[in-house]
């Protein structure tokens, strides 16, 4: 009884890591803001936004076949900054507003990576040998970290694009259905003047059968 004890959680290990280091980079389709139908304009900067509301669509972009029903719902956030100045993006300030009403911060891809591709399992602090947290290229890590949209500034003239990860304890309900993104604001660090709020209605991205 005591080596089953002790084989079972190794074999769920290696299958795991196993897992990991067959993960897949894929490669999503970004368009220019002004062809998705859920876009804001506010002076010289358009915020567009795509909900990926299902695990397929998700697995367009991440190797991860159950990333919604595991409960991380990712959206892209597209930004055009038409200005002659930079602009910042502060991504800690964008908040998703529910049907309900609640608000949500977005889920760090760090922590979405130990989440879902380790699914729980207790494995030591990131390591070098450790192939679904590996900073290489190529790994889970690596992938999630890249396609996030962190706090950045966006050149004049330029497009910034990135994920946000929110999470839900019900991930059989669509977590856009009904819900609003809302950037409070973005600096446009010429005259150092904020721009917004941004409020984008997510519905206007979904099909009808991903309402439910």
């Amino acid at each position: 009884m005591i080596r089953t004890r002790l084989w079972l959680p190794a074999a769920v290990l290696v299958t795991s890591l196993a897992a990991a280091s067959d993960y897949q980079i894929k490669t999503p389709k970004i368009l220019p803001p002004e062809e998705y139908p859920v876009r804001v304009t506010i002076g010289p900067v358009t915020v567009a936004a795509d909900p990926y509301a299902t695990d397929d669509k998700s697995f367009t972009a991440f190797d991860v076949k159950d990333l919604n029903s595991r409960g991380f719902f990712p959206v892209l956030v597209v930004v055009r900054n038409s200005s002659t100045n930079p602009i910042t993006v502060r991504t800690r300030e964008i908040v998703l507003v529910t049907a309900a009403g609640t608000t949500m911060y977005s889920h760090p891809a760090a922590l979405v990576v130990q989440d879902v591709i380790k699914a729980g399992i207790k494995i030591p602090k990131v390591h070098s040998k450790d192939p679904a947290t590996s900073t290489k290229a190529g790994s889970p890590l690596t992938d999630f970290t890249t396609k996030e949209l962190a706090n950045r500034a966006v050149e004049a003239g330029s497009v910034a694009s990135g994920f946000l990860f929110f999470y839900t304890a019900e991930p059989k309900k669509n977590l856009f259905a009904g819900s609003t993104l809302r950037i409070p604001k973005i600096i446009d660090e010429g005259p150092r003047t904020p721009l917004g709020p941004f409020e984008l209605r997510l519905d206007a991205a979904l099909a009808p059968a991903a309402h439910k």
